[in-house]
């Protein structure tokens, strides 16, 4: 991440949620953009604004305060939170020094803190929060362009071991009993390289995503795209901690500034006359107009690249539309 660091002024975050509620605009408000927000000041002040205008709200954490900070996981706990999303796409010792975790946290006290939390969300019948623990999935991939080369978890059989000892560990570590023959079959059930939901409990659930450029930021041999889709600023948009209101989250250092919320109405930013405007004007026309989405919607070789382009219309015409009306809610578990 390239652009400054900092904290959201508490007054803005008001004014954002008052907007998105009284205007309806998002169906999930969603704290995280290329950030921790277990680190933000007012984090639990937040997700009370949060739930006091009814939004469903979910968190993405990496899930280190929960060592680091252990009154974390009573407060998040209580606070009536719909859904949290633990990122912990390195599930095991070998793999977490990917991270560059500070010396205070070491391997097994980053996944007992995890295990702690989750193990308390269950046993506490008042808390409401669904979580997913998000598992990385470098299987390589045609449509897929990572910027760096990785090695977490590869392969049907790596995936597999993983998921059932996370399993073994969330649901049966105290019981010392086996994984249950209905869990064992949804788990076997696991496709390698695409994102996929395996839900054990109707509180818990594990996910895997493929590791996907974000951006394509450190590639020099990228061959943009000329056409494409993207749900940019119509499905999606982001705000960053200065009120830069950006197409999506992967302009997580707000190299398209749609406007900001300090200056304007998140409706006026993205529904008037506007960037956001262009940009989807551009994209219902198939076209990929500014350089940033042209790098994003790219690939390393002309074949892959165009895959990528075609494959954007496909998903987002076709494949999401089918999905969403078979699925309700499908997208946002």
């Amino acid at each position: 991440m390239q652009r400054q660091r900092g904290h959201m002024s508490l007054a803005l975050l008001e004014k954002a949620l008052d907007e998105i509620a009284e205007q309806r605009l998002a169906k999930v408000v969603a704290f995280h953009l290329m950030g921790e927000p277990l680190i933000y000041p007012h984090i639990f002040e937040a997700i009370a604004l949060a739930n006091q205008r009814h939004l469903n709200l979910h968190l993405t954490t990496n899930g280190s305060t929960f060592h680091i900070r252990p009154e974390h996981i009573a407060k998040l706990v209580s606070s009536g939170i719909p859904k949290v999303t633990i990122s912990l796409q390195t599930p095991d010792p070998e793999t977490f020094i990917i991270r560059g975790a500070p010396p205070n946290l070491q391997p097994e006290q980053y996944f007992n803190g995890i295990t702690k939390y989750v193990k308390a969300n269950l046993a506490d019948e008042r808390s409401p929060t669904r979580i997913h623990i998000k598992f990385l999935d470098t299987t390589p991939h045609p449509f897929l362009v990572p910027h760096k080369t990785m090695h977490v978890v590869e392969g049907k059989q790596q995936m597999q071991q993983q998921l059932s000892e996370w399993c073994q560990r969330l649901l049966f570590e105290n019981s010392h009993q086996p994984i249950t023959t209905e869990l064992q079959q949804k788990l076997a059930q696991h496709k390698p390289g695409r994102w996929q939901v395996i839900e054990l409990t109707p509180k818990l659930a594990l996910e895997t995503f493929p590791l996907d450029s974000w951006g394509n930021v450190e590639s020099p041999t990228v061959i943009p795209a000329s056409f494409g889709y993207c749900n940019g600023t119509t499905d999606q948009a982001g705000i960053l901690y200065d009120g830069t209101v950006v197409p999506c989250c992967k302009d997580y250092d707000g190299q398209i500034p749609l406007g900001n919320l300090n200056h304007a109405t998140l409706s006026d930013i993205l529904d008037r006359q506007s960037p956001a405007c262009g940009l989807r004007a551009g994209f219902d026309k198939f076209q990929v107009t500014h350089p940033v989405c042209q790098r994003c919607m790219g690939a390393d070789t002309r074949q892959k690249s165009l895959l990528r382009q075609l494959g954007s219309i496909a998903y987002f015409k076709l494949y999401n539309p089918i999905m969403k009306r078979l699925n309700p809610g499908w997208g946002e578990v």
